[in-house]
């Protein structure tokens, strides 16, 4: 992916009017007055994605074949040994498997061989065994392909390693500078700006409505960005764990979790406190994005979570039908990808669910469990949230 994409873009809001015809219910012999005159489309610009940060301002994939001094090569194998905290916090996290992740690839498989794509998952040059050498007309989805003599089967899959954020010019980068050791390390503030993450959290595809990824843009626009909560301060928060050769006895954690759990307020509310069997019971369900800095879900434009609403018998059984809700962003099914519809819930927002839980008689009496899950629709099935309330079933 290129930072800036060669074309203009611009958001054509097309305001419809319905011709209404004057005169309806008349005599034929009155003359009908012409129709009001179409109104104007306004036409407003979209904004321009923000400036790229100095890493990434020769654009993505990054062209790095110099290795740093010290370092044995560019795989984060080679920094393990000192930096294993950090090591052992990525290679179970999303980064590590962004390339392999079937929910992307099934994702990439929509969008065709776009290296804009591969240019985040495998943000490193020497990673992508096939180059774009140019774009067939232009379009930045339309790659000519070039076989890659510097490719790296083994650094291909660690996906977004540690060389892609922390390696450049054949200088280690990191927060804090640090002389001697096995290498030295190069101070930058570039790491610990929210603009280092929208070099791929960030991504408007041409023509669309809409920009593709958005969560960086979403970000700037909430309380959030004006106080200075940055991207780092809930992904990368400070874990206990030195690395081998300093001093500092915490280190930004590389799990890169999203916490739901944190990002997201679960409130029920119980027509009564108990049910009565054969007598449906009216519930809503309120999901408060009370702790996320973008919109919930985001990133990927075909994320969708759904929400499960049931009731459980102490052995997790359903005593009756659950409610689902699914809730995302809806995309045409070819580019250039336009919004069909976006429910998501923003910074600061909710969704609200009213639904009833119905239990037949023939049930018999017992404590019961309502449970409320939040789910991807595509992927591991596995809930990200979890909310249980005992329900007494009378």
């Amino acid at each position: 992916m290129r930072w800036t994409i060669p074309r203009t873009l611009m958001l054509i809001v097309v305001v419809l009017g319905g011709l209404a015809l004057a005169g309806r219910g008349k005599k034929k012999d009155v003359a009908e007055e012409p129709p009001p005159p179409e109104p104007i489309p306004v036409v407003e610009e979209v904004p321009p994605p923000p400036p790229p940060p100095g890493l990434w301002d020769k654009g993505l994939p990054v062209a790095l074949q110099q290795i740093p001094e010290g370092l044995a090569s560019l795989s984060a194998q080679s920094c393990n040994s000192c930096h294993y905290a950090a090591h052992d916090q990525w290679k179970d996290g999303a980064h590590a498997h962004a390339w392999r992740d079937p929910v992307y690839q099934e994702a990439l498989a929509r969008v065709g061989d776009a290296t804009l794509c591969a240019s985040c998952h495998l943000p490193l040059a020497n990673q992508q065994p096939r180059l774009a050498a140019s774009y067939r007309d232009g379009e930045v989805d339309r790659p000519e392909l070039q076989l890659n003599e510097a490719w790296d089967a083994g650094l291909m899959s660690e996906g977004v390693t540690c060389a892609a954020c922390h390696v450049r010019e054949g200088k280690v980068l990191g927060p804090h500078a640090v002389e001697g050791g096995p290498h030295e390390v190069v101070q930058t503030d570039e790491l610990t700006d929210s603009a280092m993450c929208a070099a791929c959290h960030q991504l408007t595809w041409p023509d669309a409505d809409q920009p593709f990824y958005n969560t960086f843009g979403e970000w700037k626009a909430t309380p959030y960005a004006e106080a200075g909560v940055r991207c780092q301060d809930c992904h990368m928060p400070p874990v206990a764990g030195a690395a081998v050769a300093t001093h500092f006895a915490a280190q930004p954690s590389h799990e890169l979790e999203a916490q739901h759990a944190r990002a997201l307020t679960v409130l029920v509310d119980l027509g009564a406190p108990e049910l009565q069997r054969g007598e449906p019971l009216p519930v809503t369900v309120r999901l408060l994005n009370t702790g996320a800095g973008h919109h919930v879900p985001t990133g990927s434009p075909f994320k969708r979570y759904t929400v499960e609403i049931g009731l459980l018998d102490a052995d997790g059984v359903p005593m009756a039908e659950s409610t689902l809700h699914s809730f995302g962003r809806t995309l045409e099914e070819t580019p250039p990808w336009r919004t069909l519809s976006d429910d998501r819930i923003p910074a600061g927002g909710e969704l609200s669910i009213e639904t009833t839980i119905d239990v037949s008689q023939r049930k018999r009496a017992q404590e019961g469990v309502l449970q409320v899950r939040l789910h991807r629709v595509e992927g591991d099935p596995s809930p990200v949230l979890l909310r249980e309330i005992p329900l007494p079933v009378y």
